[in-house]
């Protein structure tokens, strides 16, 4: 599960396009009350979701072998079960795509409750149904696909529920409202950000295989740390969805002194944090992995991973703020490029420092990424802000279109 996990983790990159494109466009419409543009991105938005789905849904389940035959695995049980996974997860990908259409619109007109509860209901189906089919009907890796699959189709009929029981529908679905301009700038503002959650998986595949050359205890503390770290980047992720759109609608409406006080609430509130869960990592870093392992030597390995990285969380927290300004205000590009810069450099620093630092040479690796990353895009969003009122949202061209459609069919 976990090898053919990262072929839908890579995969995500793909939704993260459209998704992103259409939560920033949303948002800008939203805050400039250009509903006519709203309900044009919207609608493609989900359109977009729905054809690349099936395209790569398709493209995963017939090219699956070969996808597995990348990690060179020798057992052919694992290869066998990997492949089974990914033919049934990977083949219904289209599920977590139209999903993340109108998850994206939600976002963009600021209605993450409902992303949250009609996500919650998901993860609640899946716990359920993985018990039944792995242990009850005893179908084992083939039950969890089965049951992710489910779960996440029920979460795709609760959106499509939801919006169809709304009194106020945002969009209609007409098949002559899909227009390719609208969708060329959605994918324009979500493709680095896409682009770089896809160089991201490469890069943590190969960071997984030199810690896997440092013995099984390493590469399960490591895993086991990354879940612990979840405590800081969870909740920045969440945090930064809400920052993008409200800096988004904000801006979209030129209130740019609300931008402001936006960036500063949240540094106030995720900065202090993030040093708190730094502080915790250090000092209870034994507590933490006697949570989750009794093995000696893997507490061992983890306590020390906890430590080291503790160093990064404010860093990481730092980034998040950042990204969440950019994106916000349509420049995907910037933390798109500090990103994918900052994760590749890990390889060589990784490089550099196991001679010396063995396995913590690839941790201080990731730190020091995250402190580029983190200091780069939050000065330079601090930056940023000082000329805002010379910054303009990019026109809505799909209003534009609307105009002179209707200019043409009135003459």
């Amino acid at each position: 599960i976990g090898t053919a996990g990262y072929i839908v983790w890579f995969a995500f990159g793909v939704i993260l396009i459209g998704r992103i494109g259409t939560s920033v466009k949303v948002s800008h419409a939203a805050g400039a009350k250009d509903y006519q543009a709203l309900e044009r991105y919207a609608l493609n938005g989900i359109l977009w979701q729905l054809g690349i789905g099936v395209i790569i849904s398709l493209l995963v389940f017939i090219l699956k072998k070969p996808l597995i035959a990348i990690f060179a695995i020798s057992s052919i049980a694992v290869v066998n079960y990997a492949t089974e996974y990914l033919a049934i997860v990977g083949g219904l990908l289209v599920f977590q795509f139209v999903t993340s259409g109108f998850m994206a619109i939600n976002e963009g007109i600021g209605k993450t409750k409902t992303n949250f509860l009609i996500t919650i209901i998901g993860l609640c189906a899946n716990m359920i149904l993985d018990p039944i089919m792995i242990l009850g009907m005893k179908l084992g890796v083939l039950g969890a696909a089965i049951a992710t699959v489910i779960a996440q189709m029920l979460t795709m009929l609760a959106f499509l529920f939801v919006f169809l029981k709304s009194k106020e529908k945002l969009f209609h679905f007409h098949i002559k409202e899909f227009k390719p301009v609208v969708i060329k700038e959605i994918v324009r503002v979500g493709f680095p950000a896409g682009i770089q959650s896809m160089i991201f998986t490469m890069i943590s595949i190969y960071i997984a295989r030199l810690v896997f050359g440092f013995g099984e205890y390493v590469m399960a503390a490591q895993r086991i740390g990354t879940q612990v770290e979840q405590l800081t980047w969870m909740i920045g992720g969440g945090f930064q969805t809400a920052l993008t759109v409200y800096i988004g609608q904000n801006f979209g409406a030129k209130q740019f002194s609300r931008v402001r006080r936006g960036v500063g609430a949240m540094s106030g509130l995720l900065i202090p944090y993030s040093g708190m869960i730094a502080l915790m990592l250090l000092f209870l870093a034994q507590a933490f992995m006697g949570l989750f392992v009794d093995d000696p030597i893997t507490q061992g390995y983890g306590v020390r991973y906890l430590k080291i990285i503790s160093f990064a969380q404010v860093f990481m927290m730092m980034e998040t703020i950042g990204a969440g300004f950019f994106n916000g205000i349509g420049r995907t590009e910037i933390p798109s490029a500090v990103g994918i810069f900052g994760n590749l450099i890990r390889i060589p620093l990784a490089y550099l420092l196991m001679p010396s630092l063995n396995e913590e040479g690839i941790w201080w690796s990731l730190n020091l990424s995250d402190v580029f990353k983190g200091v780069f895009l939050f000065f330079g969003a601090l930056f940023l802000m000082r000329n805002l009122e010379k910054l303009k949202p990019k026109k809505h061209k799909p209003a534009a279109l609307l105009s002179e459609e209707q200019g043409e069919t009135t003459t």
